[in-house]
Protein backbone atom coordinates (compact mmCIF):
# COMPACT_ATOMS: atom_id res chain seq x y z
CA UNK A 1 0.00 0.00 0.00
CA UNK A 2 2.96 2.14 0.73
CA UNK A 3 4.97 1.63 -2.48
CA UNK A 4 1.62 2.17 -4.24
CA UNK A 5 1.02 5.31 -2.65
CA UNK A 6 4.56 6.69 -3.54
CA UNK A 7 4.46 5.61 -7.06
CA UNK A 8 0.46 7.73 -6.94
CA UNK A 9 1.70 10.43 -5.68
CA UNK A 10 5.00 11.05 -7.43
CA UNK A 11 3.21 10.10 -10.35
CA UNK A 12 1.33 12.68 -9.57
CA UNK A 13 3.89 15.46 -9.12
CA UNK A 14 5.81 14.77 -12.14
CA UNK A 15 2.19 15.48 -14.35
CA UNK A 16 1.81 18.21 -12.31
CA UNK A 17 5.50 19.46 -13.54
CA UNK A 18 4.59 19.06 -17.10
CA UNK A 19 1.43 20.63 -16.95
CA UNK A 20 2.97 23.78 -15.36
CA UNK A 21 5.83 24.03 -17.62
CA UNK A 22 4.42 23.23 -21.27
CA UNK A 23 0.43 23.94 -20.93
CA UNK A 24 -1.07 25.84 -18.47
CA UNK A 25 -0.51 28.99 -20.05
CA UNK A 26 -1.23 27.69 -23.19
CA UNK A 27 -5.01 28.05 -25.51
CA UNK A 28 -5.13 24.34 -26.14
CA UNK A 29 -8.11 24.31 -23.39
CA UNK A 30 -9.62 21.34 -24.83
CA UNK A 31 -6.12 19.21 -24.85
CA UNK A 32 -5.75 20.25 -21.22
CA UNK A 33 -9.03 19.35 -19.94
CA UNK A 34 -7.95 15.57 -21.59
CA UNK A 35 -4.53 15.79 -19.75
CA UNK A 36 -5.35 16.58 -16.56
CA UNK A 37 -8.53 13.98 -16.57
CA UNK A 38 -6.36 11.27 -18.09
CA UNK A 39 -3.56 12.35 -15.31
CA UNK A 40 -5.67 11.34 -12.27
CA UNK A 41 -6.42 8.17 -14.13
CA UNK A 42 -3.17 7.61 -14.84
CA UNK A 43 -1.51 8.49 -11.37
CA UNK A 44 -4.04 5.80 -9.47
CA UNK A 45 -4.09 3.35 -12.28
CA UNK A 46 -0.83 2.44 -13.66
CA UNK A 47 0.65 1.44 -10.36
CA UNK A 48 -1.75 -1.17 -10.45
CA UNK A 49 -0.95 -2.44 -13.65
CA UNK A 50 0.97 -5.75 -14.00
CA UNK A 51 2.34 -6.61 -17.52
CA UNK A 52 3.88 -10.01 -17.76
CA UNK A 53 6.65 -10.31 -20.41
CA UNK A 54 7.59 -13.65 -21.26
CA UNK A 55 11.37 -14.58 -21.80
CA UNK A 56 12.82 -16.12 -24.76
CA UNK A 57 15.96 -17.24 -22.77
CA UNK A 58 16.54 -20.85 -22.72
CA UNK A 59 15.67 -23.39 -19.75
CA UNK A 60 18.66 -24.60 -19.60
CA UNK A 61 20.94 -21.47 -19.08
CA UNK A 62 18.81 -20.66 -16.26
CA UNK A 63 19.24 -24.02 -14.70
CA UNK A 64 22.92 -23.81 -14.85
CA UNK A 65 22.77 -19.80 -13.84
CA UNK A 66 21.10 -20.71 -10.79
CA UNK A 67 23.01 -23.26 -9.89
CA UNK A 68 26.16 -20.84 -10.25
CA UNK A 69 24.39 -18.69 -7.93
CA UNK A 70 23.10 -19.79 -4.37
CA UNK A 71 22.56 -23.24 -3.87
CA UNK A 72 22.27 -23.15 -0.51
CA UNK A 73 19.09 -20.95 -0.97
CA UNK A 74 17.70 -23.56 -2.62
CA UNK A 75 18.22 -26.11 -0.12
CA UNK A 76 16.30 -24.26 2.30
CA UNK A 77 13.11 -23.73 0.25
CA UNK A 78 12.83 -27.97 1.13
CA UNK A 79 12.64 -27.51 4.46
CA UNK A 80 9.83 -27.34 6.61
CA UNK A 81 8.02 -23.83 5.80
CA UNK A 82 7.21 -21.84 9.03
CA UNK A 83 4.53 -19.05 8.53
CA UNK A 84 5.76 -15.52 8.10
CA UNK A 85 4.99 -13.40 11.53
CA UNK A 86 1.69 -11.47 11.09
CA UNK A 87 3.07 -7.58 10.19
CA UNK A 88 2.35 -4.99 12.75
CA UNK A 89 -0.83 -3.36 13.61
CA UNK A 90 -0.04 -0.11 12.64
CA UNK A 91 -0.58 -0.25 9.08
CA UNK A 92 -4.49 -1.77 9.82
CA UNK A 93 -4.97 1.05 12.19
CA UNK A 94 -3.72 3.36 9.46
CA UNK A 95 -6.46 1.93 7.03
CA UNK A 96 -8.77 2.24 9.55
CA UNK A 97 -8.65 5.95 10.31
CA UNK A 98 -8.35 6.78 6.78
CA UNK A 99 -11.24 4.70 6.04
CA UNK A 100 -13.42 6.87 8.85
CA UNK A 101 -12.05 10.07 7.08
CA UNK A 102 -12.99 8.99 3.81
CA UNK A 103 -16.88 7.95 4.94
CA UNK A 104 -17.37 11.34 6.41
CA UNK A 105 -16.41 12.86 3.52
CA UNK A 106 -18.26 10.90 1.78
CA UNK A 107 -21.10 11.80 3.36
CA UNK A 108 -19.85 15.24 3.11
CA UNK A 109 -20.32 14.61 -0.68
CA UNK A 110 -23.92 13.04 -0.63
CA UNK A 111 -25.02 15.79 1.32
CA UNK A 112 -23.65 18.58 -1.18
CA UNK A 113 -25.62 16.50 -3.63
CA UNK A 114 -28.70 15.94 -1.81
CA UNK A 115 -28.94 19.93 -0.78
CA UNK A 116 -28.28 20.73 -4.75
CA UNK A 117 -31.43 18.27 -5.64
CA UNK A 118 -33.25 19.85 -2.92
CA UNK A 119 -33.02 23.29 -4.53
CA UNK A 120 -34.11 21.99 -7.70
CA UNK A 121 -36.57 20.40 -6.42
CA UNK A 122 -38.26 23.22 -4.29
CA UNK A 123 -37.97 26.06 -6.73
CA UNK A 124 -39.59 26.27 -9.93
CA UNK A 125 -37.72 25.33 -13.71
CA UNK A 126 -37.57 26.35 -17.20
CA UNK A 127 -36.66 24.47 -19.88
CA UNK A 128 -33.71 26.76 -21.75
CA UNK A 129 -31.50 26.09 -24.68
CA UNK A 130 -31.23 22.15 -23.93
CA UNK A 131 -30.87 23.03 -20.15
CA UNK A 132 -33.10 23.61 -17.57
CA UNK A 133 -33.20 27.02 -15.38
CA UNK A 134 -33.89 26.76 -11.55
CA UNK A 135 -34.99 30.23 -10.14
CA UNK A 136 -34.02 31.14 -7.18
CA UNK A 137 -35.37 33.18 -4.55
CA UNK A 138 -31.82 34.85 -3.47
CA UNK A 139 -30.12 37.41 -5.44
CA UNK A 140 -26.95 35.44 -7.23
CA UNK A 141 -25.15 35.19 -10.20
CA UNK A 142 -25.54 32.08 -12.33
CA UNK A 143 -23.98 28.37 -11.68
CA UNK A 144 -24.39 25.46 -13.22
CA UNK A 145 -25.09 21.63 -12.16
CA UNK A 146 -24.96 19.00 -14.34
CA UNK A 147 -28.05 20.21 -16.70
CA UNK A 148 -29.29 22.74 -14.01
CA UNK A 149 -28.22 26.57 -14.45
CA UNK A 150 -29.12 28.14 -11.18
CA UNK A 151 -30.22 31.90 -11.32
CA UNK A 152 -32.25 34.82 -9.01
CA UNK A 153 -35.98 34.66 -10.24
CA UNK A 154 -35.97 38.25 -9.70
CA UNK A 155 -33.18 39.01 -12.87
CA UNK A 156 -34.43 36.46 -15.01
CA UNK A 157 -37.98 38.09 -14.57
CA UNK A 158 -36.63 41.63 -14.95
CA UNK A 159 -34.23 40.37 -17.68
CA UNK A 160 -31.47 41.72 -15.51
CA UNK A 161 -28.55 38.97 -16.77
CA UNK A 162 -26.33 39.79 -19.47
CA UNK A 163 -26.66 37.20 -22.49
CA UNK A 164 -22.86 36.54 -22.38
CA UNK A 165 -23.50 34.75 -18.66
CA UNK A 166 -26.20 32.86 -20.00
CA UNK A 167 -24.08 31.89 -22.76
CA UNK A 168 -21.19 30.98 -20.15
CA UNK A 169 -22.89 28.90 -18.33
CA UNK A 170 -24.52 26.91 -21.25
CA UNK A 171 -21.75 25.98 -22.28
CA UNK A 172 -20.61 24.22 -18.88
CA UNK A 173 -23.88 22.29 -19.40
CA UNK A 174 -23.33 21.36 -22.60
CA UNK A 175 -19.72 20.13 -22.12
CA UNK A 176 -20.41 18.60 -18.82
CA UNK A 177 -17.66 19.81 -16.69
CA UNK A 178 -20.24 19.06 -13.69
CA UNK A 179 -18.88 15.55 -14.63
CA UNK A 180 -15.00 16.52 -14.10
CA UNK A 181 -15.96 18.40 -11.05
CA UNK A 182 -17.87 14.89 -9.46
CA UNK A 183 -14.95 12.25 -10.79
CA UNK A 184 -12.66 14.69 -9.03
CA UNK A 185 -14.25 15.11 -5.82
CA UNK A 186 -15.20 11.55 -5.55
CA UNK A 187 -11.12 11.07 -5.90
CA UNK A 188 -10.68 12.90 -3.13
CA UNK A 189 -12.88 11.69 -0.25
CA UNK A 190 -10.47 8.54 -0.90
CA UNK A 191 -7.14 10.02 -1.05
CA UNK A 192 -8.21 13.18 1.20
CA UNK A 193 -4.57 12.76 2.76
CA UNK A 194 -3.00 14.21 -0.68
CA UNK A 195 -2.54 17.74 -1.15
CA UNK A 196 -1.63 17.62 -4.96
CA UNK A 197 -5.44 17.10 -5.43
CA UNK A 198 -6.68 20.69 -4.41
CA UNK A 199 -4.43 21.89 -7.28
CA UNK A 200 -5.64 19.39 -9.67
CA UNK A 201 -8.95 20.81 -8.78
CA UNK A 202 -8.02 24.16 -9.46
CA UNK A 203 -6.52 23.65 -12.15
CA UNK A 204 -9.78 21.61 -13.88
CA UNK A 205 -11.95 24.08 -12.57
CA UNK A 206 -9.71 27.09 -14.25
CA UNK A 207 -9.92 24.94 -17.74
CA UNK A 208 -13.44 25.03 -17.30
CA UNK A 209 -13.84 28.66 -16.76
CA UNK A 210 -11.14 28.85 -20.19
CA UNK A 211 -13.24 26.92 -21.68
CA UNK A 212 -16.59 28.96 -21.47
CA UNK A 213 -15.02 31.71 -21.84
CA UNK A 214 -13.84 31.00 -25.69
CA UNK A 215 -17.20 29.41 -26.26
CA UNK A 216 -18.98 33.21 -25.42
CA UNK A 217 -16.11 34.67 -27.13
CA UNK A 218 -16.97 32.78 -30.51
CA UNK A 219 -20.05 33.28 -29.96
CA UNK A 220 -20.42 37.15 -29.62
CA UNK A 221 -16.78 38.03 -30.90
CA UNK A 222 -16.21 40.82 -28.76
CA UNK A 223 -13.49 39.98 -26.16
CA UNK A 224 -12.77 43.51 -24.86
CA UNK A 225 -16.63 43.79 -24.01
CA UNK A 226 -17.03 40.40 -22.55
CA UNK A 227 -13.83 41.58 -20.15
CA UNK A 228 -15.59 44.34 -18.94
CA UNK A 229 -18.58 42.31 -17.71
CA UNK A 230 -16.36 40.35 -15.91
CA UNK A 231 -14.44 43.13 -14.31
CA UNK A 232 -17.79 44.39 -13.30
CA UNK A 233 -19.20 41.28 -11.85
CA UNK A 234 -15.60 39.89 -10.33
CA UNK A 235 -16.72 40.96 -6.68
CA UNK A 236 -20.14 39.10 -6.60
CA UNK A 237 -20.04 35.57 -4.87
CA UNK A 238 -20.62 32.00 -6.79
CA UNK A 239 -22.34 28.74 -5.57
CA UNK A 240 -21.88 25.48 -4.20
CA UNK A 241 -18.09 23.68 -4.55
CA UNK A 242 -19.95 21.02 -6.61
CA UNK A 243 -21.27 23.46 -8.96
CA UNK A 244 -19.33 25.82 -12.35
CA UNK A 245 -19.30 28.87 -11.61
CA UNK A 246 -18.00 32.31 -12.07
CA UNK A 247 -14.91 32.27 -10.24
CA UNK A 248 -13.71 35.86 -10.42
CA UNK A 249 -10.93 35.48 -7.75
CA UNK A 250 -8.87 33.98 -10.68
CA UNK A 251 -10.11 36.81 -13.45
CA UNK A 252 -7.23 38.39 -14.14
CA UNK A 253 -5.92 34.62 -15.13
CA UNK A 254 -9.02 34.45 -17.62
CA UNK A 255 -8.57 38.13 -19.00
CA UNK A 256 -5.47 37.11 -20.11
CA UNK A 257 -5.99 34.06 -21.46
CA UNK A 258 -8.41 35.39 -24.07
CA UNK A 259 -6.01 37.77 -25.46
CA UNK A 260 -3.42 34.33 -25.60
CA UNK A 261 -2.42 33.70 -28.98
CA UNK A 262 0.02 30.04 -29.22
CA UNK A 263 1.51 29.29 -32.77
CA UNK A 264 0.11 26.28 -34.15
CA UNK A 265 3.76 25.07 -34.03
CA UNK A 266 4.56 25.35 -30.69
CA UNK A 267 1.02 23.56 -30.11
CA UNK A 268 2.34 20.93 -31.79
CA UNK A 269 5.69 20.08 -29.79
CA UNK A 270 4.23 20.64 -26.73
CA UNK A 271 1.37 18.49 -26.96
CA UNK A 272 3.30 15.47 -28.72
CA UNK A 273 5.94 16.05 -25.37
CA UNK A 274 2.95 15.83 -23.50
CA UNK A 275 1.90 12.61 -25.22
CA UNK A 276 5.84 10.87 -24.59
CA UNK A 277 5.83 12.01 -21.61
CA UNK A 278 2.86 10.18 -20.51
CA UNK A 279 3.56 6.92 -22.36
CA UNK A 280 6.89 6.78 -20.82
CA UNK A 281 5.61 7.12 -17.40
CA UNK A 282 2.54 4.94 -17.41
CA UNK A 283 5.57 1.97 -18.46
CA UNK A 284 8.01 3.26 -15.75
CA UNK A 285 4.52 2.88 -13.31
CA UNK A 286 3.42 -0.27 -14.12
CA UNK A 287 4.71 -3.54 -13.22
CA UNK A 288 6.93 -5.36 -15.48
CA UNK A 289 7.14 -9.48 -14.64
CA UNK A 290 9.26 -11.87 -16.36
CA UNK A 291 6.84 -15.23 -17.12
CA UNK A 292 10.50 -16.79 -17.11
CA UNK A 293 10.97 -16.31 -13.51
CA UNK A 294 8.88 -19.73 -12.51
CA UNK A 295 10.16 -21.87 -9.54
CA UNK A 296 9.75 -24.66 -11.79
CA UNK A 297 12.84 -23.73 -13.17
CA UNK A 298 14.55 -23.32 -9.98
CA UNK A 299 13.89 -26.53 -8.13
CA UNK A 300 15.28 -28.49 -11.33
CA UNK A 301 18.68 -26.47 -11.19
CA UNK A 302 20.43 -27.28 -7.93
CA UNK A 303 21.61 -30.84 -7.28
CA UNK A 304 21.08 -30.59 -3.26
CA UNK A 305 17.23 -30.69 -4.56
CA UNK A 306 17.75 -33.57 -5.92
CA UNK A 307 19.50 -34.81 -2.83
CA UNK A 308 16.41 -34.03 -0.88
CA UNK A 309 13.76 -35.82 -3.01
CA UNK A 310 12.63 -39.25 -2.51
CA UNK A 311 14.52 -42.13 -3.86
CA UNK A 312 13.69 -42.17 -7.78
CA UNK A 313 10.98 -44.69 -9.46
CA UNK A 314 12.68 -43.39 -12.82
CA UNK A 315 15.83 -44.68 -13.98
CA UNK A 316 17.95 -43.70 -16.78
CA UNK A 317 17.06 -46.38 -18.86
CA UNK A 318 13.00 -45.23 -18.75
CA UNK A 319 14.12 -42.02 -20.49
CA UNK A 320 15.86 -40.89 -23.76
CA UNK A 321 18.59 -40.58 -22.24
CA UNK A 322 20.63 -39.57 -25.30
CA UNK A 323 18.74 -36.69 -25.84
CA UNK A 324 19.15 -35.28 -22.35
CA UNK A 325 21.27 -32.61 -20.57
CA UNK A 326 24.04 -33.90 -18.56
CA UNK A 327 24.96 -30.82 -15.45
CA UNK A 328 28.56 -31.89 -14.66
CA UNK A 329 30.52 -31.24 -11.05
CA UNK A 330 34.33 -31.02 -10.85
CA UNK A 331 36.21 -32.18 -7.97
CA UNK A 332 37.51 -28.49 -8.05
CA UNK A 333 33.54 -27.55 -7.89
CA UNK A 334 33.47 -25.98 -11.02
CA UNK A 335 30.13 -26.41 -12.75
CA UNK A 336 29.03 -27.05 -16.59
CA UNK A 337 26.99 -28.79 -18.74
CA UNK A 338 26.99 -31.26 -21.65
CA UNK A 339 24.88 -33.40 -23.98
CA UNK A 340 25.10 -37.05 -24.40
CA UNK A 341 27.18 -36.97 -27.08
CA UNK A 342 29.82 -34.61 -25.34
CA UNK A 343 30.41 -36.66 -22.33
CA UNK A 344 33.52 -38.56 -22.28
CA UNK A 345 33.67 -42.81 -22.08
CA UNK A 346 34.85 -42.13 -18.38
CA UNK A 347 31.46 -39.70 -17.94
CA UNK A 348 29.10 -42.18 -19.63
CA UNK A 349 30.36 -44.97 -17.03
CA UNK A 350 29.95 -42.62 -14.02
CA UNK A 351 27.04 -42.63 -11.59
CA UNK A 352 24.18 -39.98 -12.13
CA UNK A 353 21.42 -38.96 -10.77
CA UNK A 354 18.30 -38.34 -12.94
CA UNK A 355 16.45 -35.03 -11.58
CA UNK A 356 12.91 -35.10 -11.60
CA UNK A 357 9.92 -34.93 -8.85
CA UNK A 358 8.41 -38.00 -7.48
CA UNK A 359 4.99 -37.77 -6.49
CA UNK A 360 4.04 -36.05 -3.25
CA UNK A 361 0.51 -35.68 -2.41
CA UNK A 362 -0.37 -32.86 0.35
CA UNK A 363 -2.44 -32.92 2.97
CA UNK A 364 -5.90 -31.27 3.00
CA UNK A 365 -4.53 -29.35 6.19
CA UNK A 366 -2.09 -28.07 4.11
CA UNK A 367 -4.35 -27.33 1.10
CA UNK A 368 -6.70 -25.26 3.84
CA UNK A 369 -3.37 -23.36 4.92
CA UNK A 370 -2.45 -22.03 1.58
CA UNK A 371 -5.35 -20.07 0.87
CA UNK A 372 -4.25 -17.48 2.84
CA UNK A 373 -3.16 -14.73 -0.08
CA UNK A 374 -1.53 -13.05 2.17
CA UNK A 375 1.24 -15.55 2.84
CA UNK A 376 0.82 -17.52 -0.26
CA UNK A 377 0.98 -16.97 -3.88
CA UNK A 378 -0.76 -20.69 -5.86
CA UNK A 379 0.55 -21.97 -8.82
CA UNK A 380 -1.47 -24.87 -10.52
CA UNK A 381 -0.13 -26.68 -13.75
CA UNK A 382 2.64 -24.15 -13.96
CA UNK A 383 0.17 -20.95 -14.13
CA UNK A 384 -0.93 -18.39 -11.72
CA UNK A 385 -4.16 -19.06 -9.89
CA UNK A 386 -6.15 -17.21 -6.93
CA UNK A 387 -6.01 -19.10 -4.15
CA UNK A 388 -9.78 -19.61 -3.59
CA UNK A 389 -9.25 -21.99 -6.58
CA UNK A 390 -7.61 -24.62 -4.32
CA UNK A 391 -10.84 -24.97 -2.64
CA UNK A 392 -12.01 -26.91 -6.20
CA UNK A 393 -9.30 -29.58 -5.55
CA UNK A 394 -9.08 -32.53 -3.24
CA UNK A 395 -5.65 -33.30 -1.74
CA UNK A 396 -6.05 -36.73 -3.98
CA UNK A 397 -6.17 -34.49 -7.24
CA UNK A 398 -2.39 -33.11 -6.79
CA UNK A 399 0.82 -35.76 -7.82
CA UNK A 400 3.35 -32.83 -7.03
CA UNK A 401 3.78 -29.78 -4.29
CA UNK A 402 6.55 -27.75 -4.13
CA UNK A 403 6.83 -24.77 -1.66
CA UNK A 404 9.64 -22.12 -2.06
CA UNK A 405 10.11 -18.75 -0.06
CA UNK A 406 10.97 -15.71 -1.83
CA UNK A 407 13.51 -13.48 -1.75
CA UNK A 408 13.18 -10.07 -0.14
CA UNK A 409 14.28 -8.42 -3.96
CA UNK A 410 11.78 -11.07 -5.88
CA UNK A 411 8.78 -9.26 -7.89
CA UNK A 412 6.38 -10.89 -5.57
CA UNK A 413 7.78 -10.32 -1.76
CA UNK A 414 5.09 -8.39 -0.35
CA UNK A 415 2.66 -9.83 -1.70
CA UNK A 416 3.20 -12.97 -0.94
CA UNK A 417 6.08 -14.96 0.87
CA UNK A 418 5.72 -18.10 -0.24
CA UNK A 419 5.10 -19.74 -3.39
CA UNK A 420 3.39 -23.02 -3.89
CA UNK A 421 3.43 -24.86 -7.09
CA UNK A 422 1.20 -28.11 -8.12
CA UNK A 423 0.97 -30.53 -10.55
CA UNK A 424 -2.48 -31.95 -10.67
CA UNK A 425 -2.67 -35.90 -11.46
CA UNK A 426 -3.31 -35.24 -15.26
CA UNK A 427 -0.37 -32.61 -15.32
CA UNK A 428 1.99 -34.45 -13.96
CA UNK A 429 1.28 -37.68 -15.81
CA UNK A 430 0.75 -36.18 -18.82
CA UNK A 431 2.71 -33.67 -19.15
CA UNK A 432 5.80 -33.39 -16.91
CA UNK A 433 6.87 -36.87 -16.79
CA UNK A 434 5.95 -36.89 -20.70
CA UNK A 435 8.74 -34.08 -20.57
CA UNK A 436 11.01 -35.49 -18.06
CA UNK A 437 11.47 -38.89 -20.40
CA UNK A 438 11.69 -36.89 -23.64
CA UNK A 439 13.94 -34.00 -22.37
CA UNK A 440 15.85 -35.52 -19.11
CA UNK A 441 18.39 -33.82 -17.02
CA UNK A 442 20.76 -35.36 -15.40
CA UNK A 443 23.18 -34.69 -12.27
CA UNK A 444 26.71 -36.07 -12.47
CA UNK A 445 28.64 -35.57 -9.16
CA UNK A 446 32.53 -35.97 -9.94
CA UNK A 447 33.67 -35.01 -6.28
CA UNK A 448 31.71 -38.18 -5.03
CA UNK A 449 33.55 -40.67 -7.43
CA UNK A 450 36.23 -42.54 -5.70
CA UNK A 451 39.62 -42.58 -6.97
Amino acid sequence: MILYLFKSTLCLLLLWGIYKLLLETEKFHVFNRFYLLLSLVLAFAAPLINIEIPSSENKLVLLQNNINAQPIILQETIEAIKPMPATSNWEAYLVTISGLVSFVLLIRFITNIATIIKQIRQNSTIEWHGAKLVLLDKPILPYTFLNYVFISKAFYYSANIEPELFSHELAHVRQKHSLDVLFLELLRTVFWFNPLLSLWKQAIQLNHEFLADEAVNNTYNDITAYQYLLISKASQAGGLSLTSNLNFQITKKRLLMMTKITPQSTALVKKAACISLFVALTFCLADFRLMAQEVKTVKLSAPTITLALKPHKLTKEDVNYQKGRFLLTEKDGKRYDKNYDQLTAEEKNMDMKLMYFEKSVPTQEEMDKWLDSKIYGVWIDDKRVANSKLSQYKSSDISNVFISKLAKNTVNYGKHYYQVDLMTNDYYNNVYIKQVIEKPIFFIDKRREKN
